[in-house]
Parts: structure tokens; sequence; C-alpha cells
């Protein structure tokens, strides 16, 4: 599957716009400031429901206009599929399959999964624990709807849950509906996370090696749920993950109180990266920390193929002036494994000649 056109009506700075891709390479080049990145977040929104830039969404909508529209035709597995995506003023979406309605953005996308990788994420390794848990949850919610439902559902949960923490003083007789529903919401998502993380952390561990020319990568998940478990190997149940939430609720509660915040959970949880054992946040250099968010940009290509028996497309904005040669070249390889690839730049220069003879080049300008 591929998308084989995609149109823009007044998104970002594109009153309306067509492109029609290459199934392999396209690449967008111009200079900074003249809408590369918003035709990448563009395909990004219009195949998973959600932008790495995390924008509300009236703030996509071209100034003085009411919606923006993004629609793409996905060809492939016999027929073509057209999804639009409406963005309105008042941050309100409308979701249309083949012009049907949907109700719900999951009824919409998942069709054609996509890999996003931008410059924020080379610091996949040592930035935030939150950053790590949404490349998880991100892909989790795009290969599976009920993955999507519970890490939505478990999010609502900890939202009311902190505002009895902070603003109401609540009783224990007030927390103890929502002890129960964080327990059995987070025990899934546990679940289902731990699940996903250890096949990408198999691809990550391999293509790290192959990358680094044999240094070893391992990826450690330690909970914040009572189980006192850091390895991925170990089988948790989600029986086990719940009564181990609700008392780590119960023997946090004075701390949750203080601090007004929930404490326990699959929302605390970190996943950490080790280089020969030693913890990448604190010993990689900048070149492994690189290779790390590599590793596991194709790991995700990997796992999308494995799970869902689909290429994703893969979109990398403004990356490759961030690698090096040989990292560049493992990811432009992908190309020749079927992987519709969308590359924003500012120099063709970064490609290898011979590969640019078969892309697709699309010249952004300057407005």
């Amino acid at each position: 599957m591929y998308v084989k056109s995609l149109h823009l009506t007044t998104f970002r700075n594109y009153s309306d716009r067509e492109i029609q891709p290459s199934p392999g390479l396209t690449v967008l080049v111009g200079p900074n400031a003249t809408g590369k990145t918003n035709v990448i977040e563009a395909l990004q929104i219009v195949t998973s429901g959600r932008s790495f830039r995390r924008p509300k969404w009236n703030e996509v909508v071209q100034w003085g206009a009411d919606h923006a529209t993004l629609a793409a035709e996905i060809s492939g597995e016999g027929s073509d599929v057209r999804v639009e995506i409406v963005m309105r003023s008042d941050s309100s979406r409308l979701f249309r399959v083949n012009g049907s309605v949907k109700r719900k953005v999951s009824d919409a996308t998942g069709i054609l999964p996509c890999v996003v990788f931008t410059p924020d994420d080379l610091d996949l390794a040592k930035g935030p624990a939150e950053t790590r848990r949404s490349e998880v949850d991100d892909l989790g919610e795009q290969l599976s709807k009920t993955y999507g439902a519970v890490r939505r559902d478990y999010s609502r949960v900890v939202r009311h849950r902190n505002i009895l923490l902070r603003e109401w003083q609540a009783s224990d007789n007030d927390l103890e509906p929502w002890d129960v529903q964080v327990a059995s919401l987070g025990s899934r998502l546990l679940v289902h996370r731990r699940r996903l993380l250890r096949r990408i952390a198999e691809h990550a561990t391999a293509a790290y090696k192959d990358l680094s020319q044999g240094e070893g990568l391992s990826v450690r998940y330690t909970d914040r749920c009572g189980l006192h478990t850091s390895s991925l190997d170990d089988v948790i149940e989600a029986d086990e993950a719940e009564k181990a939430i609700l008392a780590s609720l119960e023997s946090r509660r004075n701390d949750e109180r203080t601090r007004r915040v929930t404490l326990v959970g699959p929302h605390r949880d970190e996943i950490v990266f080790l280089l020969d054992g030693n913890d990448a946040r604190s010993y990689a250099s900048q070149g492994q920390q690189r290779t790390i968010a590599l590793a596991w940009k194709l790991a995700e290509v990997h796992v999308v193929d494995d799970v869902v028996h689909k290429k994703p497309i893969l979109l990398l904005d403004d990356v490759m002036s961030e690698l090096d040669e040989s990292r560049r070249r493992a990811l432009t390889g992908l190309v020749q494994q079927n992987v519709q690839t969308f590359v924003s730049t500012t120099d063709v220069a970064h490609f290898d000649s011979n590969l640019m003879n078969e892309a697709l080049i699309i010249e952004s300008k300057e407005r």
C-alpha cells in the first residue's frame, strides 16, 4: 500500500495543493519555512490522526478560513481508499472514508501506518521519559484499536484522579472508585506496552548492532506499578499488574496527597537504553544517541510489517543533515525494501546520486 495522492486545502501555508508522490522515494527540497514540514505533518495526520507537532487543531487552519482539509488516496490491496480529515477553527474534526462519515479518528486512520522521524527524535535516548513512553504508545495506537482505546481511557481516568487530588482534598472513599479504574486500565496498558516494546527492542537491538559494528544495545522497562521488574523477558499478566497497582496506590496515598498527583501507574514507567550495560542517558556520546534513535525507527518499520503485514510509509523531516553518511544510507535503504518514503531537506547532496535519479523531487519555494 502507498499514498497515491495528497490534497491540502487551507492547511498551514497551503491554500490549495495536490501532490502525487512516488511509490518509492519523494524528496521535498527547498529553503526553510517554505512548507516542507507541513507536507510531512499532513501525511502523518491523514494516516495516523496525530501530528508530531502536537498542535491544537485550529492552529493548522489557514488564517481567515473556517476549516482545513486533508485528503489522501491510498492505493493497494486491490482498490483505492480515500481518507479525508477536516479540521475546523473550533478545533473539532470530521473524518470520512470513501465519502462515509466516521465517528472516531480510529475508524478513519490506520489503513496505512506511518513511521515519523524528526530532529526531536534524535534525543529519544536522553530526553524525558514521557517521550519514550509516547513513542511506544503512538505506534501501539496505529497497530491496535484496543491499545488506543485503553490508552485514552487510562489517560482520562488519571486526569480525573489528579483533579481530585489537586483541587478537592479527596477522601479515601472519593479515591477508591478511581483507584479501581487506574488499576484495571493501567494493568491492561502495561501489558500492551510491554508486549509491543519487546518487539521493538528485538529489532532495535539488531539494527543497532549492525549500525555500530557490534556494540550491544539493550532496553530496560522499569515499572512504577509495584511489580519491581525491569526485564522485558519477565512475563507479566494483567491480573498480577492490577493487584500490584492497587496495593501501591494504597501504600502511597499520603505521598500522593502531599504532591497532589497520581504517582502509581504506567504513566510513570521508564524505558531505559543501555549500551554494553551502561545507561545511555549518562554514558552515550551524541553519535551513539543518534544511532539509538535511528535503530528505533528502523525497528518500528519492521514491527509494523510483523504485526499488521503492511509496509508503513516513512516520513523523514529534515533529519538527513543530522546524520552521517552511513546512517543516511541505512535510512534510505528502506526504499529498496518497498517502503514508500518522504523526505524533507534543504540539500539533495545528502543523498546518493543514483538514488536521487530514481526519486521524485518536489521543490518548495519561498512565498
